[in-house]
């Protein structure tokens, strides 16, 4: 007796054909995948737009380096994750190396932005404390290093791995900000400084209401909580729509 092997077909659209098509070195099969994962609820134009993101930017959608989100206004926002963000600075023949480190009430901290001088000393002979933030540090080679701060109070999720890895990532939050900030990459967000919500990518500074996206407007007594996973570090988003929607290049 012979056993047949089964295989997964995966339904594809004359629209993911046609993006396939368009210079983006993916398969309509690719594309498919990527339109029910990381960048679900865009249109066709908007998945096209997308994909030229990764493929200028040369980070890989499948290993969780870049997706997309909707904001509040229904305006697209690529993200990339502190990886991503690396291996764009990597590539540069000035980047010259990082430095990182979660930072304790009890160490000896000091931090000197304008001069560029930090001075970081662990007693481990004594309990470190509560982290209370983090410092990057990212060199240029013939320039002046980027240093960012970050605080532990503005970024704290407090919920998945912020809880069990909590100085690994807001180390990260930290190293992104100061790669986007010495090498220029103004196109590409940090998932860090956002909140999301009902699917929607909004701003993790804003003292928001929660928000009624179907109606746009604030709803009243509602509760506000972060709900992305960190663990993933790749979001959910919202359902695909319509598989049988055209691609039209100058607008749905």
């Amino acid at each position: 007796m012979t056993t047949k092997e089964k295989t997964t077909e995966i339904a594809t659209t004359p629209a993911d054909h046609k993006i396939a098509g368009s210079g983006i070195d993916m398969t309509a099969e690719q594309v498919a995948i990527i339109k029910n994962t990381v960048a679900k609820g865009t249109t066709n134009t908007e998945l096209a737009f997308f994909l030229n993101v990764c493929k200028t930017t040369d980070l890989n959608p499948f290993i969780k380096e870049i997706w997309c989100y909707k904001d509040s206004q229904n305006n697209l926002i690529t993200f990339a994750s502190r990886d991503g963000f690396l291996k764009k600075a990597q590539r540069s023949p000035d980047y010259d190396g990082m430095r990182s480190s979660e930072v304790c009430e009890n160490d000896d901290f000091e931090l000197d932005i304008p001069a560029g001088k930090i001075t970081h000393k662990i007693n481990f002979k004594q309990k470190r404390g509560a982290i209370i933030g983090a410092y990057a540090m990212v060199f240029r080679k013939g320039g002046e290093p980027t240093i960012e701060w970050a605080d532990i109070e503005t970024y704290d999720k407090k919920k998945f791995t912020w809880s069990s890895h909590k100085s690994e990532m807001i180390k990260k939050v930290a190293e992104v900000h100061a790669l986007k900030k010495a090498f220029g990459i103004s196109s590409l967000q940090s998932e860090y400084d956002f909140e999301i919500r009902n699917d929607r990518a909004l701003p993790l500074t804003t003292k928001m209401d929660a928000i009624d996206f179907d109606e746009d407007t604030p709803v009243e007594d509602a509760q506000t909580e972060i709900i992305q996973d960190e663990v993933s570090e790749q979001p959910e988003n919202s359902e695909p729509q319509s598989s049988g929607e055209n691609l039209e290049l100058k607008g749905e």
